[in-house]
């Protein structure tokens, strides 16, 4: 075991970005980065974090190239706008356990990392925590499965809801995906990022309400992802860890050897066991 210490887990270096950075670059240095998070520097000094939440709740991904030019000059608007001031850290010195739970607190999928000094060393990120599940569960000599930790209370969707009716759900149980489920079989699911990329009614709303509402009212099956991935009952929570990293996901409907959803587990599942087993 490397210790459970977070500069021995943490990613860096790390992509930076300034205030001044406009929306769009910070999207497409998401997008060619395949990160979800951006630390905001000045001389050196954190001020700040960008998510990839945070600029798909400003219509960033949802808009076309045409929107940038329109009269709300999305195209010159830059992320310190956007950005979460003062972001919560943790030190290099602390345990990794400790980090996956101020992240499942806090929900947050990456948390800078200072050193003593309080200068930003590195990250942690969901595929850190992932890496770090696969590499030390085998030393617990534990058979650790799915169905041990996954959720089987699953709130789902029909085909046909509203986009509205999922936003609202997913809003009130404080959930990042949704199965869609018809006759018990698994037909496709739908995450937050789906929605808000798909969502550009706030957008709309400004400018035409009568095509806001029709996209609200849209069902989930036109956005859902319909090649799902999925995990058994009875598979380790090493290979759970493996799929949500290689794949960049954060959650895993469960299928039972009738093909049914017997529930679901996400990286919160695999925090949670963290936390209980190595802090």
């Amino acid at each position: 075991m490397k210790n459970g210490i977070i500069r021995n887990w943490m990613s860096s270096p790390v992509t930076t970005i300034s205030p001044e950075t406009s929306l769009l670059d910070a999207r497409q240095i998401m997008d060619a980065k395949k990160i979800r998070a951006l630390p905001v520097l000045i001389e050196g000094k954190m001020v700040g974090i960008v998510t990839r939440r945070g600029l798909l709740r400003t219509d960033i991904p949802a808009l076309s190239e045409r929107a940038w030019s329109t009269d709300l000059d999305l195209k010159g608007a830059e992320v310190s706008g956007i950005m979460t001031k003062n972001p919560i850290t943790v030190p290099d010195s602390g345990p990794l356990p400790k980090a996956a739970r101020v992240m499942l607190e806090n929900k947050i999928t990456a948390i800078p990392v200072v050193d003593a000094n309080r200068k930003m060393v590195g990250i942690i990120t969901t595929s850190d925590i992932f890496r770090f599940v696969q590499a030390e569960l085998p030393e617990l000599k534990e058979n650790l499965v799915v169905k041990d930790y996954m959720t089987s209370r699953v709130v789902t969707l029909d085909p046909d809801d509203s986009l509205l009716e999922a936003h609202r759900v997913m809003g009130l149980e404080r959930i990042r995906s949704m199965p869609v489920v018809d006759d018990e079989q698994l037909l496709g699911i739908v995450t937050r990022t789906d929605l808000l990329s798909n969502d550009n009614s706030r957008f709309l709303s400004r400018n035409n309400q009568e095509e806001s509402i029709r996209v609200l009212i849209s069902s989930v099956e036109q956005i859902m992802t319909r090649k799902v991935i999925t995990i058994k009952p009875d598979a380790s929570l090493i290979e759970a860890a493996k799929i949500m990293m290689e794949k960049k996901i954060h959650s895993l409907p469960v299928e039972d050897e009738k093909k049914k959803l017997a529930g679901i587990i996400t990286e919160s599942d695999l925090f949670r066991m963290v936390i209980q087993k190595f802090f």
